[in-house]
């Protein structure tokens, strides 16, 4: 019997099988994909690459304004496609040979949870004292008429070249990423919504500040709609919009969310609790309603995040297996659009401040930065907004769209861990001439 059985080789079961065998336990992972999760294999890493791969079009707009001349550049979608595959098998390749290291069994094959410490795979019975559950989510395929003609960001990474047009579906950050890339490759995109603005959840003048810059860059958006069906004909779809709209593209993608993968676990023969959209419920030690058997990650549909997933993993791990505690505080994640232009933010938004909070002020900023200085074109402004709270003004949210928006978020995350106030920003000696000495000298 095994002291632990992982169902799911993703961010989230690897940080726990890893850290599980390298206290000294036993552990089994079940996987029936490939190692390394949807994040590595069809989400973050490889639209990560396709975002870096997207951006010099745009720069090259921008270098004619800088004295660069040179000919039309000519993109090799098929070339990139294989080479991003390799590099993503290799990523597949090292994290399955680290659990070979550490002495994990890996068995291939999807898991049946046949009891509170077995499971069944390939018609075998695996044994083990706890089970873990860490098998994700998956895109939503809304049920329409010509659906199936539709593909989703699984599909996406594994086009054998770039489509002349595309109809997004959805605008959440999968279908706001997606969009930038394929319209900074030179696609024609068209982005279906069913608000008034994109990106549902984030601070309202940074969705409006976004939504108009993609507007900029050519993305046409349709809000306040949905899409009633989809027909093919040639080699041609017709999108349908429920307001009329129609529109003629090649591609179309669903980006209208994710559900957790609990559809074959057996979760309501073994007595495990789930909602509507087939979520584990857990208490807060990630602890199932059957008490041996817990989860974490996508599959319980809270913050669907890979660095969430690793540190509930980690957080997890140290205090059942190990016996210690794994501090981690989840009320402020930093967050990152990889679009063009890119976005960051961490802690709240204006309204949720001004809804939970007293005294709250704001500070907002936007202008043309220096790089820009000599274009006559494209022109791609900054934002930044500071939500304070109280007479101290600490901190309590920072929304940026900027180049290296993510990586300026992650190091003010560590600054909003320790609670600084605008006074701290205030003091902090500007670095001239920079974007951020704009965020430590606002008024």
């Amino acid at each position: 019997m095994f002291d632990l059985i992982v169902i799911g080789a993703g961010s989230g079961g690897l940080a726990a099988a890893k850290r599980a065998a390298s206290a000294g336990k036993s552990v089994a992972l079940i996987e029936n994909d490939s190692i390394g999760g949807t994040c590595v294999t069809y989400g973050c890493v490889p639209k990560k690459l396709w975002h870096a791969i997207s951006q010099f079009r745009h720069q090259a707009t921008i270098a004619t304004h800088h004295g660069w001349s040179f000919n039309a550049p000519n993109f090799n979608w098929a070339a990139v496609q294989s080479r991003l595959s390799d590099y993503v098998t290799s990523l597949n390749q090292r994290h399955e040979q680290k659990c070979l290291d550490l002495g994990i069994q890996i068995t291939r094959g999807t898991a049946r949870i046949a009891s509170s410490t077995s499971i069944e795979v390939n018609g075998d019975i695996i044994q083990g004292q706890r089970i873990l559950i860490t098998v994700g989510g998956k895109a939503v395929r809304l049920p329409i008429p010509g659906g199936d003609l539709c593909d989703t960001s699984y599909e996406f990474f594994s086009w054998p070249h770039l489509p002349p047009s595309v109809v997004i579906w959805g605008g959440g950050y999968i279908a706001i990423e997606l969009a930038s890339i394929l319209n900074a490759l030179g696609a024609t995109v068209d982005l279906v919504i069913r608000q008034d603005k994109i990106l549902r959840g984030f601070d309202e003048d940074l969705r409006q500040f976004l939504q108009d810059r993609y507007a900029d860059r050519g993305i046409r958006i349709h809000d306040k709609t949905t899409i009633a069906s989809v027909k093919k004909a040639a080699n041609q779809l017709t999108v349908t919009c429920e307001n009329g709209t129609v529109i003629t593209t090649e591609k179309v993608i669903q980006a209208v969310g994710r559900v957790p993968c609990t559809d074959s676990l057996n979760c309501d023969e073994v007595g495990i609790q789930t909602t509507q959209n087939g979520a584990i419920i857990i208490n807060e030690q990630y602890q199932t309603s059957v008490p041996s058997i817990f989860a974490l990650g996508d599959c319980i549909d809270q913050v669907q995040l890979t660095p969430v997933a690793i540190a509930q993993a980690r957080e997890w791990v140290d205090l059942v297996l190990v016996n210690k505690k794994f501090p981690v505080d989840y009320t402020l994640i930093p967050t990152a659009v990889f679009s063009h232009p890119e976005a960051a933010t961490i802690g709240k938004t204006e309204a949720e401040a001004k809804a939970t909070l007293k005294n709250v002020s704001v500070k907002t900023l936007k202008f043309n930065p220096m790089t820009m200085a000599l274009t006559e074109q494209h022109k791609e402004p900054i934002f930044m907004k500071l939500i304070l709270e109280g007479d101290d003004e600490k901190v309590v949210g920072i929304h940026l769209s900027c180049d290296g928006a993510a990586e300026i978020i992650q190091s003010l995350a560590i600054a909003m861990q320790k609670g600084i106030t605008k006074d701290d920003l205030d003091l902090t000696m500007a670095l001239h001439p920079s974007i951020m000495e704009e965020l430590v000298t606002i008024y």
